[in-house]
């Protein structure tokens, strides 16, 4: 198949030329990367097995889908953010698999279109080739990745929404679903706000040095330095020169990187595997970072976090990283040692500790101020006052009225200039109209809030978006239904995860 790029930089040959290069060395790198059997499997799915290079594979297509906020692939694949990484991994082959039972396969024309209709490749609402491609010969070579890699995920994301149109025809949105989606947007209600500064309750805290004495006593055994890691490594980076490399040769030399330091990763996982010897064979320098606490990267680490990081997520079972991915390469580490933390001592502990304890014994003394205005409160309302007048006797000052405000009005970031906005307005979801609120915390201390009134439902409004809302209301149920049929197929597609046995 001719490469899609061609059909979009027609005028550009040379360019053309350089990416069909790049593409041509990715596709072989990877048909060699799929089809080796060596590495250890993590799992297997319709009674096939799943390579871990395969898996790195995949796992590289979520993070340019992240990149690229490709929602409809994110939220079909990989659902939530907790395990998003394996979901999306399981959930990909599993959409693949049923894209072929259901004959579902987007066409080059759908992907060209949109690939140009993507604003990240547009320019004052145009397709902009040159910005196309230097996040080919950029964002993608950096992973090891050619233009043709990104057609697949975008292949993918059609997949995805061609099934969904599917699902969300099958039971168009009920006039009831309508409204209450409506009445969720638009309908604006009015609240009224008390606001308790902590910094006033701080004040009358008193905390002596008995105090914090026996607050060590109690909690000294959870009082720890930080856990620290020791690790050794291997870094498959571009050299540092002059003149550093960029475009195509840029791009093979990362390619070359990423296969050598997943070629390292793949020999780790042999039996008796050992970390010098391979690094030896590989023609890399084995180097050793300083033990170092998650909140202290060690120099050789500061510029790449994601590699710090790393270390924490290894363990003396499975001391081994992936193949970590950088800006200028790759690098893989060995943990070598878990240092655990020390006991603090009092005195390192206690100016942290006197802190706290007065922070805690002003927040104990907000939530019951809290609870009392929120007594006295209902008790006036009940003896016939009315909101206004039963809060300023139990507050000592008049509530403040917050301006009106829709669902709509928080998505737009309407009031994002009053103080406690999102607090408040987020809070409002859980409160009855005629209550008040338990304490809302803020920045500054909490709110109380109560919902005077919801107002009045704008029926021509309603009338003038309901057409609108069918498509908006059948996308929220499409999603449902998408994620609910991936959870029915995935069943049945015999998946197991683990290392082979």
């Amino acid at each position: 198949m001719v490469h899609l790029l061609r059909r979009f930089q027609q005028p550009l040959l040379i360019m053309i030329t350089i990416l069909v290069i790049i593409s041509f060395v990715a596709f072989y790198n990877s048909a060699r990367f799929m089809d080796r059997g060596s590495g250890d499997h993590v799992g297997s799915i319709y009674g096939m097995p799943v390579t871990v290079s395969q898996a790195q594979k995949i796992v590289r297509r979520f993070e340019v889908a992240e990149e690229l906020r490709l929602n409809d692939l994110l939220q079909g694949l990989a659902i939530t953010r907790n395990n998003a990484k394996d979901n999306f991994l399981w959930n990909t082959l599993v959409l693949w698999h049923e894209s072929g039972v259901l004959g579902i396969e987007p066409t080059e024309d759908d992907i060209v279109s949109a690939i140009k209709d993507m604003p990240v490749f547009q320019t004052r609402g145009a397709y902009d080739s040159n910005v196309y491609n230097n996040y080919v010969l950029d964002a993608l070579s950096r992973r090891g990745m050619s233009g043709g890699d990104l057609e697949d995920i975008i292949r993918d994301d059609l997949r995805v929404k061609k099934i969904r149109a599917l699902l969300e025809s099958t039971a168009p949105p009920s006039e009831a679903e309508l409204r209450e989606a409506f009445d969720g947007m638009y309908q604006k209600v009015d609240v009224s706000v008390i606001r308790l500064k902590i910094d006033d309750f701080l004040a009358a805290v008193k905390v002596t040095d008995d105090d914090v004495k026996k607050l060590y006593e109690e909690r000294k055994k959870a009082l720890n330095t930080d856990e620290a890691r020791k690790v050794k490594y291997v870094a498959f980076i571009l050299p540092t020169t002059d003149k550093p490399l960029a475009g195509p040769a840029r791009a093979e030399a990362l390619q070359n990187l990423q296969k050598a330091a997943e070629d390292f990763t793949i020999a780790m996982t042999e039996k008796d595997a050992k970390f010098d010897a391979i690094a030896a064979k590989a023609g890399v320098k084995v180097q050793e970072a300083p033990a170092y606490s998650r909140a202290n990267p060690p120099a050789e680490f500061k510029e790449i976090p994601a590699v710090a990081a790393a270390a924490f997520t290894l363990s003396k079972i499975q001391p081994d990283s992936d193949a970590l991915s950088t800006d200028r390469g790759y690098y893989v580490l060995q943990l070598e040692d878990i240092i655990p933390g020390r006991p603090l001592t009092f005195e390192e502990a206690k100016v942290d500790l006197a802190d706290k304890l007065k922070h805690q014994r002003a927040q104990d003394a907000m939530n019951l101020k809290a609870a009392e205005i929120r007594d006295k409160i209902a008790a006036e309302v009940k003896a016939g006052k009315s909101f206004a007048d039963a809060a300023q006797a139990a507050s000592g000052g008049k509530p403040e009225a917050f301006p009106p405000f829709s669902a709509e009005d928080m998505q737009m970031g309407k009031f994002d200039e009053k103080p406690d906005a999102a607090a408040i307005m987020h809070a409002v979801a859980s409160v009855d109209v005629g209550e008040t609120s338990m304490l809302i915390p803020t920045g500054k201390g909490g709110v109380l809030i109560h919902l005077d009134q919801r107002e009045p439902i704008d029926e021509v409004k309603f009338k003038a978006e309901k057409s609108g809302m069918v498509a908006e209301v059948g996308q929220i149920r499409a999603t449902v239904l998408f994620q609910e049929w991936m959870k029915l197929r995935r069943a049945a597609a015999q998946l197991k995860t683990g290392p082979r046995g």
